[in-house]
């Protein structure tokens, strides 16, 4: 196990974890916390290894769930679950040089530069974007879990969370299709087993198919995501209440810079020694 974890929150970043997500404001406890969840996943026969049992990771997991020790461990344990259990995704997870171009694309990334107005992170979400054969499905989830897992390592991300826009617009019957196959899979993923906080999900230029798939993937939704889901279509006035658009691409109505996806590609490559290491 490496060094342990030392607390080097601002002073307000501090403040929003005790009050949101419970989070001990001594560290001794916060460490006591750790070596908790630790020792109960080591000790419970459930089959499954931590791959990584350095205090960082094991973070993540106690402030997602506000410091539950009995949620925290649901959640890591389904983590560790997926890995062994959706082995064809997580090979592209361990290893996505060989679809380095549909990175490229960029139909997942988030925003260098500005946050939503309540200080979350924003994820812009293009499904189908890039897209060229029916693999590039479980290639796109493959990429959700990469920048998900990169963007949890900046303690902010895990206090602040995200906000995400989805770009319906090159979402199509044959992505719908793909969708039916393996939504339920990749819900059960984002609501049940990653470490995030998603505050908000926003819809754009949503369409027909849209709403024959939300009707089949939106009974394995939780209540508290089908709340913060919010269908702009092409209003994006009701999207920039959320996000400034001095911050967003001209495609969602705003006036900032067009996407540069080469310096996320970086950042998930480089993750797997690949790439060229850039600051977020």
């Amino acid at each position: 196990m490496s060094g342990r974890y030392e607390c080097k929150l601002s002073p307000e970043l501090m403040k929003k974890a005790v009050a949101e997500l419970n989070e001990p404001e001594d560290n001794d406890k916060r460490l006591a916390a750790i070596d908790k969840l630790r020792t109960r996943f080591e000790e419970e026969d459930n089959g499954l290894e931590l791959i990584r049992s350095d205090d960082d990771f094991l973070l993540r997991f106690l402030r997602v769930k506000k410091f539950d020790e009995d949620r925290a461990m649901e959640t890591l344990v389904n983590y560790h679950k997926q890995r062994n259990e959706w082995k064809e995704l997580f090979d592209y997870v361990d290893d996505p040089t060989p679809f380095k171009d549909l990175i490229s694309a960029g139909p997942l990334l988030p925003l260098r530069n500005g946050r939503a107005k309540d200080g979350t992170f924003v994820m812009i979400v293009r499904p189908g974007y890039g897209f060229q054969s029916k693999e590039d499905m479980l290639k796109f989830i493959a990429i959700l879990i990469l920048s998900l897992d990169k963007l949890l390592e900046q303690e902010e991300f895990q206090i602040h969370g995200m906000t995400v826009i989805e770009d319906m617009t090159h979402f199509g019957l044959t992505m719908a299709l793909q969708m039916a196959s393996v939504g339920k899979r990749m819900l059960h993923i984002v609501q049940e087993a990653m470490p995030i906080r998603v505050k908000s999900l926003n819809m754009v230029n949503e369409g027909l198919v849209f709403d024959t798939i939300y009707a089949v993937i939106s009974a394995f939704m939780k209540e508290k995501m089908k709340e913060r889901l919010m269908l702009h279509g092409s209003n994006f006035k009701t999207l920039h209440d959320k996000i400034d658009p001095a911050y967003l691409p001209f495609f969602l109505g705003g006036t900032g810079p067009d996407l540069n996806t080469d310096w996320w590609t970086n950042e998930i490559l480089s993750s797997c020694g690949t790439g060229e290491d850039t600051a977020l």
